[in-house]
């Protein structure tokens, strides 16, 4: 999605003061410049920008459950 442009990366976030359980040091994330703490299966952010992307039918997705 970053070559063809369709989401653009975005600065890493502070790293926060009290560490959440779900922060991980031995993780980085491409979508944030390589901000250490997630990778990009875990990413939020990138998961919100992905959402809009199908819902703007720019990322198609078939059904594969045609009974929904």
């Amino acid at each position: 999605m970053l070559k063809e442009n369709l989401v653009q990366n975005r600065p890493p976030p502070p790293i926060p003061k009290k560490l959440s359980a779900h922060w991980r040091p031995d993780r980085f994330c491409d979508f944030h410049q390589g901000a250490q703490g997630h990778d990009v299966e875990n990413c939020f952010s990138l998961k919100i920008e992905v959402q809009k992307l199908i819902d703007a039918d720019v990322l198609p997705f078939k059904n594969l459950n045609p009974s929904v």
